[in-house]
Order: structure tokens, then sequence, then C-alpha cells
């Protein structure tokens, strides 16, 4: 089965309740299919998070992730540079500049409309976070290719092509909520500690665009940790592999919630500023190379053979 073209086809956006209603119904379906068990666990905090959790995680000795929300549409290209988060700042601050300049010149216009100088304060809060809320929640991004209909899908591709005297190895979890701050995730985390001491975690976040694969590295990993995910991933066919830390490399998704053993996974496309990821967040997020899964996948099971 294609996963990818399932997904692209049917469940590409999952941001409502009823969107993520009918993946996670799909997704426990193709699971079963395949032999795995799999079981939709909510947590209940901030916001209401629904992570599918696939096979036996407190027996597994390696975790693949994704998250499987999709995002609102942003009214401006995004781009991130994951080995220079003052560039990704800098990129990102026009768009902060203009909410800003918008609710500074709303709230004056009401200061002479009004007589009231008290309004100020209340105009300029209002139009500033509502904007930050549509930015978070407004209308669903109809396009989320590489962000992350890509990392959900390699992780059914694992699943599929993984042996079977490897299965009790590895387990699988779709996060909910990453897009909010990685809300499915920490939710996971705090229901479960301990849990993943000891284990590997490989999140798989935006790997459908670019040849360069970063491979990060957790600030407090081990040796040994690092030593399998250099070993597991390496360059082949065209993809390039740039093994990384999180001490240089900022990669913000669901692999943070997991300080000690979180390692995260990300194509990047490369040029004179260096690796960065386009188009995420906007109606131009379509690119999905399914070769990339294809090299994905293949060292993730090369990664569960070496555990």
């Amino acid at each position: 089965m294609n996963f990818l073209q399932e997904l692209l086809e049917k469940y590409q956006v999952r941001k409502t309740k009823a969107q993520k209603d009918s993946f996670l119904s799909w997704a426990q379906e193709q699971c079963e299919n395949m032999g795995y068990a799999a079981r939709v666990e909510e947590n209940k905090g901030s916001k209401l998070c629904r992570n599918l959790v696939v096979g036996n995680v407190e027996n597994a000795q390696v975790v693949f992730t994704a998250h499987y929300d999709t995002c609102a549409k942003m009214p401006v290209p995004n781009l991130v540079f994951p080995k220079n988060f003052l560039l990704t700042l800098l990129v990102q601050m026009p768009l902060v500049l203009v909410m800003l300049a918008v609710s500074m010149g709303a709230a004056l216009l009401a200061v002479e409309l009004t007589g009231d100088e008290n309004v100020y304060s209340l105009v300029f809060l209002v139009l500033y976070f509502g904007f930050m809320f549509l930015i978070l929640y407004g209308p669903a991004n109809p396009h989320t290719a590489n962000d992350n209909t890509s990392g959900t899908a390699a992780l059914f591709e694992i699943m599929a092509a993984l042996p079977e005297n490897l299965r009790s190895k590895a387990a699988f979890i779709f996060f909910d909520n990453e897009e909010g701050g990685k809300i499915g995730s920490k939710a996971y985390a705090k229901a479960h500690k301990g849990q993943m001491d000891g284990k590997i975690l490989l999140n798989l976040d935006c790997i459908g665009d670019g040849e360069h694969f970063l491979i990060v590295a957790p600030k407090k990993a081990d040796e040994h940790l690092i030593s399998l995910l250099q070993q597991a991933f390496q360059s082949r066919d065209g993809k390039i592999a740039i093994q990384c830390s999180a001490k240089n490399t900022h990669y913000n998704s669901d692999q943070l919630s997991f300080p000690k053993v979180g390692a995260a996974v990300a194509a990047c496309h490369k040029n004179k500023l260096g690796y960065f990821i386009p188009r995420i967040h906007t109606t131009r997020d379509i690119i999905c190379d399914e070769s990339n899964l294809a090299y994905v996948c293949v060292h993730a099971i090369k990664l569960v053979e070496m555990v």
C-alpha cells in the first residue's frame, strides 16, 4: 500500500477533531492490518491530546515518533535554519514587526477616536494576541506534504518493512498537537515518566523535502547513542547524512520532550546561508519525495537491527 498517496488524497489535513478522528480510525486499522497492536491514548491537560501508540513501548528498544497534527496557514513564506537559530529569527522577524505595527496603529487610532488613552493597551493586546491565535489556530493549511505528512507516512513505511523478528524491539507513537507547542509529546512524557530510559527515541519531522538529512542527537546523549546514530544513518544514493547535536542545532519538535534520548531526523536544502527547510506552514508545502521516505525507512530498520 502507498501510505503517502493515501494520506495526501484523503487525510492531508488533520487539524480539527473530526479530521483527526477520521485519520486515527484509518491509521489504527492500517496498524492492526499489519499485525501491530494499536491504541489511542488520551491525555487531558491544557488541551486534549490523542496520541496513537503502536506496539509495546515499555519493552521496545527504539521508539519511532512523528506528529500527525497539521498547522494553520501562514500568510507569508516560512523558512527554518536548524543550524542557525539567529537567522531563523531574522527571517521570521518581518511578520512580527508587521503584527506589532498594525496593533500599535490600530491602538493609536482607537485613542484618537475615543479620546481615552486607557483603550490603547486593550486594543493593542487584543489585536496582537489575535494575530498570534490565527497563526496557531487559524484556518488549516490545505497542503502538508512535508510538515508532517512525510514523517507520518514514514512511520507506516517502517512498520510495513520491519521484519517480523525485529518487531518486538520497536514501537511507534503518532503525537498530537505538536504545532501548538509539543503538547502531545509533553503530555505523554509526563504520563509515562521514566518509560524512555535506556531507549532511543527517533522523531521524524519534515523529512520529505531536501537531500541533506540532519541526524540530531540530544544534548545529553551518551557516546553509545551517538555511535548508533552515526552507524545507522549514512550517506547513500544522493542522500547526505549530517550528524549533529542539539547543542548547536535548533530543531523544535517532539524529541525535545525527551531530552536524554530524543533524537530527530529532518530533511533540508543547502545554500550559501546553510541548511534550511522551506515552504512549511504555507500552501506551497506540496513536496514529499518518496525516495526520502525510502532512505529513512532503510536506515531506521538498520538502527533497530543494531540495538
